[in-house]
């Protein structure tokens, strides 16, 4: 009878493991506990996924402050970055939440629940199980009131968030302080799915292929980037803003790297920009503040704050996946505010002529290509 029981008793533990396992959101420091939740053992943990180079998650997070002051016991908003806690450290002295501050480990949470765009927000039980997940801003507090009636389970703080030495912890290495304008080193023990760029502070701080940093200096997609050397490794960049070198971020690159340019059209489908009379923004229409980044990107839109067209035309690029080329003799490099429907090609076309006066269509057209080889020397 004991050993039946003690069987019993081992399968339920094997049941429940994988239900334990998924109730844990794995954590390399906790920066912050919450100021204003009232309980360690709560029903309903909000994920506040973000960054600090997005605007717009300041004011998400304050939306959540406000839940949290709302509804103290059982529920618990955790603000959760995959950023360096020495950056986050940096901001949170410049920018105070009340909210509790996590630091991802090794970015597995931002990778299971596909977080592409910020801010974004995953609500879940004590079993780990989502009960909702989307835009911050669509989270509204009938939402919460309902969830709350329907789980009454609780688990501690402690063990839904569990903390793991994080195993890419390079923050010795973030406290680096550029001595010069342009600097970069080769990451040998890194992996980057895509370009990783922090304008926060002082220096842009760019993480990623020599290929994606070349098409990031010229402001044209990865595609129009061919780079026949040996150097397309993974770099870290760092550029002081307001300098020569921010200004011409390609000449800098090109001669750091000791690398030669030459260009050629080759015949390609792309999506063209005809302008004849413009009707930009001005740069009063989208105000994120002094310190906020210039980009607001999500599952259907572009915003962009103080941004010229040629950068619009770099980051759609990107977001569809294909080149993005102005077929109109118009300055590209001055500054506008944008809101851009991106999804949908159909709503994204009338919406530019109706708001900036830019045709836009899918087109197989010749453009131009960017070699970049090693210097050759005299």
């Amino acid at each position: 009878m004991r050993n039946t029981r003690k069987r019993s008793s081992l399968l339920v533990v094997y049941l429940l493991l994988p239900m334990l396992l998924l109730a844990q959101v794995n954590v390399s420091e906790k920066l912050q506990l919450s100021k204003t939740a009232s309980s360690t053992e709560n029903a309903l943990y909000f994920i506040d996924f973000w960054a600090t180079w997005c605007g717009p998650c300041v004011y998400a997070a304050e939306y959540l402050g406000v839940l949290q002051k709302q509804y103290p016991d059982q529920f618990y908003v955790v603000s959760l970055s995959e950023e360096n806690p020495e950056v986050i450290k940096r901001y949170l002295k410049k920018r105070s939440t009340e909210l509790a501050v996590f630091i991802d480990y090794n970015g597995e949470t931002f990778k299971k629940y596909a977080i592409t765009s910020l801010p974004h927000g995953v609500l879940l039980n004590a079993k780990g199980k989502v009960l909702w997940k989307g835009s911050v801003a669509d989270f509204k507090a009938k939402d919460l009131q309902w969830f709350l009636k329907q789980n009454s389970e609780k688990i501690a703080l402690d063990k839904f968030f569990k903390v793991l030495k994080d195993s890419n912890d390079i923050s010795a290495d973030l406290n680096y302080v550029p001595k010069k304008d342009f600097e970069f080193k080769e990451l040998k023990e890194e992996t980057f799915q895509s370009l990783e760029v922090d304008d926060s502070f002082e220096y842009i701080n760019i993480k990623g292929r020599l290929q994606d940093i070349l098409a990031y200096g010229l402001k044209v997609h990865s595609s129009q980037i061919d780079v026949v050397t040996n150097s397309n490794a993974l770099y870290q960049v760092y550029i002081k803003k307001n300098t020569a070198v921010y200004k011409d971020q390609i000449s800098a690159i090109v001669s750091a790297f000791n690398l030669e340019m030459t260009r050629q059209k080759v015949m390609g489908d792309v999506l063209t920009f005809n302008i004849k009379e413009p009707t930009f923004w001005d740069t009063n229409q989208i105000n994120w503040g002094k310190n906020a980044p210039h980009y607001l990107i999500d599952d259907e839109q572009l915003q962009g704050d103080n941004v010229s067209l040629k950068e619009v035309m770099y980051q759609l690029g990107i977001l569809l996946n294909r080149p993005v080329v102005c077929l109109s003799d118009i300055n590209v490099h001055t500054l506008h505010d944008w809101q851009i429907h991106y999804k949908f090609f159909a709503l994204m076309q009338p919406e530019l002529i109706d708001l900036y006066g830019i045709q836009v269509e899918r087109n197989s057209i010749p453009h131009d290509k960017y070699i970049f080889s090693n210097k050759k020397t005299p």
